[in-house]
């Protein structure tokens, strides 16, 4: 009778290791999941905050007639070249005066004056011949936490870029 005893226990025990086993692997599987759905949120959050940023610069650009100049009134602490203009964000997207080593993301806007039968080479169906120049610039949100610097420029296939977009407009000549 002890030995039958033991034989169920021995089931009884092997029957828990394996619910423990296939909890434990649930476990698992969610957790990574909630960790996948943070991640995942937080993308969105950032891609939200960068599409917001780039409308606000292209609108400034349209309504500047794309002289940077003129845009860089608008943000007073960006870094402002000849043809670029930088704008530093905190953590939660907060316009940052001053101290760019601790930005965690920035937006590019990079222009160029280019001729405007060049900047509007695609639009045929009108057979409309562009005279004088387009100014054509390129927003990019970039995500800095993990570079080591801020950047001055990004390519297009940049890992850290969150968000891209390509503005134009036609100044005449």
């Amino acid at each position: 009778m002890n030995q039958r005893n033991n034989s169920r226990t021995s089931l009884f025990l092997m029957e828990l290791i394996v619910a423990v086993f296939f909890f434990s692997l649930s476990a698992a599987v969610c957790v990574k999941l909630f960790v996948a759905s943070h991640e995942m949120a937080d993308r969105t959050v950032n891609l939200n905050h960068a599409v917001t940023w780039s409308q606000s610069l292209a609108e400034s650009f349209v309504s500047a007639k794309g002289d940077i100049n003129e845009i860089g009134r608008s943000y007073p602490s960006a870094f402002l070249s000849e043809e670029n203009l930088i704008i530093f964000f905190d953590d939660n997207w907060e316009y940052m005066d001053g101290n760019s080593a601790k930005a965690s993301f920035e937006a590019i806007l990079s222009t160029k004056e280019i001729p405007a039968g060049e900047a509007y080479s695609d639009v045929t169906k009108y057979n409309v011949n562009f005279k004088g120049n387009a100014i054509c610039g390129t927003i990019k949100i970039i995500d800095v936490r993990k570079l080591s610097e801020p950047l001055l420029e990004a390519s297009d296939d940049d890992p850290n870029v969150i968000h891209s977009i390509s503005v134009d407009t036609y100044i005449g000549g």
